[in-house]
């Protein structure tokens, strides 16, 4: 039986305190975090042509998001009214100008508006990204709804707009979204391993979906920290038991003889054999010693 002695044994309660006063601050660790989680980046520009009595559509992007949001002004201008005559020419060359004018006014409308670029947007914040695009609109009954869940390891992208209200030819949204992984299906066009883009028609309802596999990022460090608390405990278990064996009690038990180290034992044997040499022999009297009286005398 090993009987800790007093000063092993409150070196063991503070560390068990230690171990459980850290325990509350540990755990919160362990709970799915809300700060490492899905993100997602991508940029959405909302635009109508200058002639629009309502005016360019404008993004007003709250505090809370304007850090990862970067908004600059977007518009389209046709090359034919970029490009300036650099002289007079032929009658001929005059008309073709005129007739590529009218062939690139029709291939492009002109627009004017907001592009925005986002980037890591939890997935509330890019709930409140639809919000901000139909408001953008101002009074027009535009809505637009996104919403990304999570699955094991498919993440879902599903989100719709109502552009009734907008004008095709007139109005434009666009939406680009990078995903945190793959994806694996959509409604969009896929332009990269990660990336789908939309362009809704104008005038028209329309509907958005994308799912993308990859592993969840909070549980992926949840795992790490449950390895660094099983470590920490082991040590902290070890340390515990190495101070007790350490300052166990070795004094004899009642009813035993004390025990006599084996540094003590191996030098009684040789102190025993040097006191035997040395001690001088007497030999036995002999007939001769017996005759003569030479013998021992009592």
């Amino acid at each position: 039986m090993i009987t800790v002695r007093p000063t092993s044994r409150w070196s063991a309660i503070l560390l068990l305190l230690s171990l459980v006063a850290a325990t509350p601050l540990l755990a919160g660790c362990l709970e799915r975090s809300t700060t490492v989680g899905d993100r997602f980046s991508g940029t959405v520009v909302v635009a109508t042509s200058p002639d629009n009595p309502r005016g360019a559509p404008q993004l007003d992007v709250p505090e809370s998001m304007a850090s990862r949001v970067t908004l600059t002004d977007y518009s389209t201008v046709p090359e034919s009214e970029s490009a300036a005559p650099d002289g007079e020419g032929s009658a001929d060359e005059g008309s073709a100008d005129e007739g590529s004018a009218d062939e690139g006014a029709e291939d492009e409308i002109p627009y004017v508006g907001t592009r925005a670029v986002f980037t890591d947007l939890t997935s509330g914040q890019f709930g409140q990204l639809g919000d901000i695009v139909a408001a953008a609109y101002g009074d027009s009954a535009m809505s637009m709804d996104l919403t990304a869940k999570r699955s094991d390891d498919v993440v879902r992208f599903r989100g719709n707009a109502d552009l009734s209200d907008l004008t095709a030819g007139r109005d434009l949204v666009d939406l680009t979204v990078v995903f945190g992984g793959p994806v694996t299906a959509t409604n969009g066009e896929q332009i990269g391993e990660r990336t789908v883009h939309w362009t809704p028609e104008a005038g028209k309802p329309a509907d958005f979906s994308a799912d993308a596999t990859y592993p969840d990022p909070a549980t992926a460090a949840v795992s790490s920290w449950s390895w660094f608390i099983a470590l920490l405990c082991l040590v902290v278990v070890g340390l515990v038991v190495r101070l007790a064996f350490a300052n166990r009690d070795r004094s004899p038990r009642p009813g035993r003889p004390r025990r006599t180290p084996r540094r003590d034992r191996e030098r009684r044997p040789s102190s025993a054999s040097s006191s035997t040499e040395a001690r001088p022999t007497e030999a036995p009297p002999t007939a001769t010693d017996a005759s003569t009286g030479s013998g021992p005398r009592s």
